[in-house]
């Protein structure tokens, strides 16, 4: 049996090879599983912008930028993809494939503003095989078309989605059973990441995560070490000047599990940096980005499933620390039932 996975796997984004890792690993278990090396020229289109002040900022951040390149390049070839070639829409299209089973997800692949509108992540390359998707998400996309989900899922075997907003806005399109499942690097515990990356649990230093430059994130993360006595580290691509921490902008995929494995608290604003958090039973606390930033939908669905309310930053000072014994039991539940929908994609 033989299944292909269609995913952000090219993507210079820690979550988005991470989860697709995960999800590789997972699938594996039952079937013969391979990461399609699909290029999608969206994501790689030049968004440098123009002026003197943007041709300063790309020279300055291009050795950091090349080198998290070349790392991030090796992760996708040693366990993504292997040694294939790039695969372009015009062949996906000509091209019949020979895979039983055919997987689109995770990361926000149906979220149209991200992908580009591409519509090679709803599988309509596909001729022959099961089409399914695992925790595909619609993240906070604009453009949500329901004609497109109408005209492209009716023919899915099995869909499940990672949020309870994509599958209101999916079962207002379709006449079909839509799953919630976990993120996928949910499916692999911490004892699981720590083997397969050698990873040390420690408590060294608070480490901040910034997916996008963060409003008030780093100067509470900066007066919160000082006031635990803890050196700071900073995994961000910003501009700004980060002073008071050591600032890293190239780090590996591997090397960004050990610093998150290292850490003692976290902040952060992306969803991937809270599931690594709460995988890794991290004492965390969460920026949700203020307007127009529509990013925190995603981050606040999970927080409330494993029964987190209430971690903006504005109030980490007199937070009581996360009982993990709670959470851990609530997400042994989720993944048992998300390991289970992968499970029967090739059982039933």
């Amino acid at each position: 049996m033989r299944t292909a996975i269609i995913t952000f796997q090219d993507a210079q984004n820690y979550g988005a090879v991470l989860q697709a890792y995960a999800l590789k690993t997972a699938v594996s278990a039952y079937s013969d599983t391979t990461i399609l090396n699909y290029f999608n020229p969206y994501f790689h289109r030049n968004t440098a912008g123009h002026g003197i002040k943007c041709v300063i900022k790309t020279l300055l951040k291009h050795r950091s930028n090349k080198i998290k390149a070349s790392k991030f390049n090796t992760f996708q070839r040693i366990y993504l993809t292997g040694d294939q070639e790039l695969l372009l829409r015009e062949s996906l299209m000509h091209t019949n494939l020979n895979f039983d089973y055919y997987i689109t997800g995770s990361d926000q692949v149906w979220n149209l503003d991200c992908s580009g509108k591409d519509t090679t992540y709803f599988l309509d390359f596909v001729k022959s095989g099961k089409k399914c998707s695992y925790a595909a998400s619609l993240g906070n996309c604009e453009t949500t078309d329901k004609k497109i989900f109408q005209k492209y899922l009716k023919n899915f075997y099995a869909i499940s989605v990672r949020e309870d907003s994509g599958r209101e806005i999916l079962q207002s399109a379709i006449d079909k059973k839509i799953s919630i499942t976990l993120d996928p690097t949910l499916l692999l515990d911490k004892e699981e990441w720590g083997k397969r990356f050698n990873l040390k649990f420690e408590e060294k230093y608070v480490l901040v995560y910034e997916v996008v430059t963060g409003h008030k994130l780093f100067e509470q993360a900066k007066a919160f070490a000082k006031s635990v006595n803890l050196p700071l580290i900073c995994i961000t691509d910003t501009d700004k000047l980060r002073i008071g921490a050591k600032v890293i902008k190239d780090a590996s995929p591997e090397e960004w599990l050990k610093l998150f494995a290292g850490a003692a608290y976290v902040f952060t604003n992306s969803f991937h940096g809270v599931a690594f958090s709460l995988n890794f039973n991290k004492q965390f606390f969460v920026e949700l980005l203020p307007p127009p930033a529509k990013k925190n939908t995603r981050i606040i669905e999970m927080l409330n499933r494993v029964g987190i309310t209430q971690r903006m930053t504005s109030e980490c000072m007199v937070q009581k620390p996360l009982n993990y014994n709670n959470i851990n039991e609530r997400m042994s539940l989720l993944r048992v039932d998300s390991h289970n929908y992968i499970k029967n994609l090739f059982t039933i």
